[in-house]
């Protein structure tokens, strides 16, 4: 903990109250560096949470990072995202005769939860 106590900032609040370090997780469950299991509860605290670690989606970011895939791209135009608009049209939007658009959010949580 040495190391987090002098190189981290004082402003924070969950690993103040809960000094642990954690090494993996899987699914809803995190371990710590000793392997003691612990239910996730914070989940993640992102705006959009699958679990840790889920082989689906890890298997598919690890295909795609793996062929060089382009994964820092704000609001530019990309293949994939491309692929993502046509198909959420397609599978989403269309048959429910749904006239939306797509806003995309920024790289923080606030950009999240205000859209």
């Amino acid at each position: 903990m040495t190391t987090f106590e002098e190189m981290e900032s004082e402003v924070q609040s969950y690993a103040r109250a809960f000094p642990v370090i954690f090494d993996k997780a899987e699914g809803a469950v995190i371990y710590d560096q000793t392997g003691a299991r612990y239910i996730d509860f914070l989940a993640g605290a992102g705006s959009l949470n699958y679990g840790h670690n889920n082989p689906i989606l890890r298997d598919a970011l690890l295909e795609y990072i793996g062929r060089g895939g382009i994964t820092h791209s704000l609001d530019l135009h990309t293949v994939a995202k491309e692929a993502f608009l046509s198909r959420l049209g397609e599978n989403i939007f269309t048959p429910r005769d749904m006239d939306y658009v797509v806003q995309f959010t920024g790289p923080t949580g606030t950009n999240a939860v205000e859209a």
